[in-house]
């Protein structure tokens, strides 16, 4: 039976204290309890420690009033926990205290922490007059995932609202046309496949859409720490070159002095490393407690990998997550991989790589011909959910500043990060709001860098580089030919690119033009073909959960809570693309979540009916 309308209290606006409560975090696997060697991967065990701990007893991060930091054998010129621990706090501000040790409790124990936390209650506050319609299902997004949702619901004979927070449908898809009138680009996700990415590919020739094959004819280019540029043929290993063979338009003169073996054989190892130990993981439920107790790069260590092949590795987490490999752990980035058929698939521009296609009218064209498909009433824009209230049989109350709407199941597609802006009645289960608070996004953005002309392809060149100086991490050719578009699109990732966007406009495209004309060694050629830059920042994004294209874990979440990734909690379901099975991240993960969550949703309601 429905409630009063005044008597619904979703979102309560204030709250009352309650007292204070001492916790503690230890540097341990939740899993397996053992303690991993490096003090990035102690950090963060601890601070998970510290975060379960916190919700076991009802409080959260911003009830957290003072922190005591046990640091074994302290070196003030060694700031490694501030990083982990500004990302843990979110800009909350505690009392800190710093205690240098020269032991704690347990041998190989470097990090510990204590907490003084505040525990709060809510205080129901009034809320405006509930919609009379009820629908059967209130889908939260339109983004791929949530359109697709609504789609299928709408299939099936159900009535589905679609709630979107910004002005526009799309996500993080989200397309532009060039200023100059030719072309469009993609500011956010940007490329697909038509063979294992069946579930966005078939959408895409729903709405006729015109295909764009990666460009992978020609060398690539890779840009040492010294900012020395090499030579390499797609799929290969990079080489030296003479200035005066590069100026050439002939890769025939290109010198063959290759980077010596032993490290061609070291760099290859560690790929294999990597890839053999994702495709052993199952996607649906990735298991490994060890590679989960540590950091991405407490794992390249362990597999003894040189500088040159750390380095390379960090351009992998950088441009895939945008994350630097001492904040994920290592059991995420395997995962993700695996969940897009391994390390080499994801990476690869070929047919069936992650970026083998893109879209000439822009990846947004999927979202607005499936919102286009949709009755226009079943859409409303400029709508942010801030509550979502389960307390009542059989209903679910959603808010949207002054409205409330009901219904009888409700799909989340929002990032997880954005979940923790809504206010959940009852609150979420403790281990659903762990991996809530635990993901984050790192630093990741593209910067579109017009010419007149393709001219790394008249040198020989596909437009691929890869840098391990930056400020571009990656840089591939997103031209559209056919519109007379010569785009190289710079990928900014990680600190290298945080440090970027905090520049003003002219340097920030001045530095990419330096870079290109350094790596392409023709400064004035880029110089005289350049004609404009579009780039987006998404750390802006508050409906994105400030950041793109993927949120990531720290160590320990994934085997403390990663089963109840895609659990409903009641009457709510969960999609998006990192809760999909097979690639996350991409548009097809997006695509997949969201028929799975409205497959689930489906049966339950017909179910119910027959």
């Amino acid at each position: 039976m429905a409630p009063p309308v005044n008597a619904i209290a979703s979102a309560p606006l204030g709250t009352a204290p309650m007292g204070l409560i001492h916790v503690s975090g230890q540097p341990r696997s939740p899993v397996s309890n053992e303690v991993p060697a490096d003090f990035d991967s102690q950090v963060l065990l601890s601070l998970l420690d510290l975060h379960r701990a916190l919700l076991a007893a009802g409080g959260s991060i911003v009830g957290i009033a003072r922190l005591t930091l046990y640091i074994v054998n302290y070196n003030r010129r060694e700031l490694q926990h501030t990083r982990h621990l500004h990302r843990f706090l979110r800009g909350h501000n505690p009392i800190i205290n710093l205690v240098p040790v020269t032991q704690l409790a347990e041998p190989g124990w470097q990090f510990l922490l204590d907490a003084e936390v505040a525990i709060s209650h809510s205080i129901p506050q009034p809320l405006p007059t509930v919609d009379q319609k009820a629908w059967d299902v209130i889908v939260l997004g339109a983004g791929l995932s949530g359109l697709t949702a609504a789609d299928q619901l709408i299939q099936a004979g159900l009535s589905c609202l679609v709630l979107e927070a910004r002005d526009r449908v799309g996500g993080r898809t989200w397309s532009a046309s060039l200023s100059h009138g030719k072309g469009i680009v993609d500011i956010g996700a940007s490329w697909l496949n038509n063979t294992n990415q069946s579930k966005v590919s078939k959408l895409a020739r729903r709405f006729e859409v015109e295909f764009i094959t990666q460009n992978t004819s020609g060398n690539c280019l890779a840009q040492d720490k010294a900012g020395s540029s090499h030579v390499f043929a797609y799929g290969g290993l990079p080489v030296s070159y003479r200035s005066s063979a590069f100026l050439s338009s002939d890769p025939l003169e290109l010198t063959t002095a290759q980077f010596d073996t032993e490290t061609q054989k070291h760099l290859g190892e560690i790929r294999d490393l990597v890839e053999a130990d994702c495709q052993q993981l199952d996607s649906a439920n990735p298991q490994n407690p060890i590679h989960d107790a540590m950091t991405f790069l407490a794992y390249l260590c362990s597999r003894n990998a040189s500088e040159t092949a750390i380095a390379s590795a960090s351009i992998w987490s950088r441009a895939m997550l945008g994350q630097e490999p001492q904040d994920i752990s290592a059991l995420y980035f395997l995962h993700h991989c695996k969940a897009g058929g391994g390390l080499l698939q994801m990476r690869s521009d070929r047919v069936g790589g992650g970026q083998y296609l893109r879209i000439r009218q822009g990846t947004q064209s999927i979202c607005k011909g499936l919102a286009a498909s949709l009755p226009s009433k079943n859409i409303l824009l400029s709508s942010p959910v801030t509550a979502v209230n389960q307390s009542y049989p059989n209903r679910v109350y959603v808010q949207t500043g002054n409205r409330i709407f009901q219904a009888s199941k409700v799909i989340s597609t929002v990032p997880s990060p954005v979940l923790r802006g809504i206010q959940f009645t009852p609150t979420l289960p403790a281990r659903k709001q762990l991996l809530v608070d635990s993901y984050t996004y790192g630093y990741f953005t593209k910067a579109m860098l017009v010419f007149k002309n393709p001219f790394w392809a008249e040198k020989g060149f596909c437009g691929l580089a890869q840098s391990f100086t930056g400020p571009a991490s990656i840089i591939r050719d997103c031209s559209s030919p056919e519109d007379d578009a010569w785009i190289l699109t710079c990928f900014l990732c990680g600190d290298t690119g945080r440090t970027w966007s905090q520049q003003d406009d002219k340097i920030r495209t001045d530095s990419l033009l330096e870079q290109i004309g350094l790596m392409y060694s023709d400064k004035t050629r880029v110089l005289s073909e350049y004609l404009t830059t579009v780039w987006h920042d998404w750390t802006a994004e508050q409906y994105s959960g400030f950041g793109c294209p993927c949120p990531s874990l720290p160590p320990g979440v994934l085997s403390a809570a990663g089963d109840a990734l895609r659990e409903p909690f009641w009457n709510v379901h969960f999609s998006g693309t990192e809760t999909s099975v097979e690639w996350k991240g991409f548009m097809e993960g997006a695509v997949r979540s969201g028929e799975r969550s409205a497959t689930e949703v489906s049966k339950q309601l017909v179910g119910s009916r027959v």
